[in-house]
Formats: structure tokens, sequence, C-alpha cells
């Protein structure tokens, strides 16, 4: 999604106004929903004026949607790349659970929003890559190869990356301790056990 305005640093090294308006607006989404955060509150948050929301984002919904695709782009790309860092499903499975835990532990907040709210943005535009078709795809070459068993590969890749999806919410409702690459080899070893890799 093309952004209306371009994010500037100030001259004094902070974050510009675009920032500090998505950064507020992320953690009153998080915090409160994206329905129940309003303008006003996150003008308040960032330290601007209401309508300076408005010179850099259409809507609040814009604003939301923004965050949100950022995040799922750069996770599909991610995995892209992952998929290229060696020819065995178990080399691949452990790169993508590292772009996860590593984007994660980036900015925590982003990525519980990303997890919180797919089923508010999602379908993804057409010009907008998609994680999980990006995980469908190593799986389904992985098949191919015959080095894991035959079968669903969206089903496939529902199992594995629900042990990491899942295991994030635990972090964000405090139910485990962060960070999430404290379990990335644990998660790795779990998503070859899902995906059942052929005897060799």
């Amino acid at each position: 999604m093309a952004a209306r305005g371009a994010a500037k640093k100030n001259t004094d090294g902070g974050l510009s106004t675009r920032e500090r308006i998505e950064a507020a607006a992320l953690a009153l989404f998080v915090e409160n929903g994206v329905d129940a955060a309003t303008t006003r509150e996150i003008a308040k948050a960032a330290g601007v004026s209401e309508g300076a929301i408005y010179r850099h984002f259409d809507s609040k919904d814009q604003l939301a949607a923004e965050l949100y695709f950022r995040i799922h782009a750069r996770l599909a790309a991610l995995i892209r790349e992952a998929a290229k860092s060696g020819r065995a499903i178990a080399d691949q499975t452990g790169a993508v659970i590292e772009a996860y835990c590593a984007t994660a532990d980036e900015n925590f907040a982003l990525f519980t929003f990303h997890l919180l709210y797919t089923h508010r943005f999602l379908p993804s535009p057409e010009d907008v890559d998609n994680p999980v078709a990006a995980v469908e795809d190593i799986i389904s070459a992985a098949m191919k190869r015959r080095e894991i068993a035959r079968g669903d590969a969206a089903f496939a890749a529902g199992l594995a990356l629900g042990l990491v999806l899942q295991t994030a919410l635990q972090i964000h409702y405090g139910r485990l301790k962060g960070p999430l690459s404290r379990y990335s080899d644990d998660l790795a070893a779990a998503a070859l056990d899902v995906l059942r890799p052929a005897p060799r």
C-alpha cells in the first residue's frame, strides 16, 4: 500500500511526526483495539494535533492497514529469502523460524498487531505478498522433492506456523516469558515434527 507522506527524521535525530503517529497508534491498537482507539487519543499519545494525522493518513483505518501490511509484506519477503537458505527442509524451516523470531523481537507490538488483526485485513491486496503462501511454497517444494510426506501444503503450513504464532500469543498474554527467540530451537524442531520428514 502506498504511503501518503514520506517519513522524515527531525533535525535533532528524533522520530518524525509520521513515525510518532504510527508508534502511538500501534500501542493503542494493541492495547485497546483498532475500533476503540480514537484519532484524538492517537494524537495526544503522539504529541501532535489531530489534524496532523490526516496530513499523513486518509483515515485511522488506512493507518492501521499500512501498519498491518508493512509487516505482512516484510514477513513474506523474509520467508522467500529463507527458502534460499538451503535445499533441505530442515535448513529452510530453521531460517523461517529465525525470521519470525527476529521480526517479533525487533518490534513485538507490531508483530502482535499483525497476529491479532489478521482477520480484519486479509485477504491481502494483489500487490502484497503473503507470508502463509510463502511457507506453503516451501512445503510444496519439499513435498515434490519427496523430502516430506505428500499432503495438503496449506494444512501443513497452518500447523507449522500455528506453533510460532500461538507461542507469540502466549507471550503477549503474559503466559510465557519473551522474547520469542528464546524458543526458536524448540519451535524449529516442533515444526519439523509437524511436517513429518520422510525417512531417509
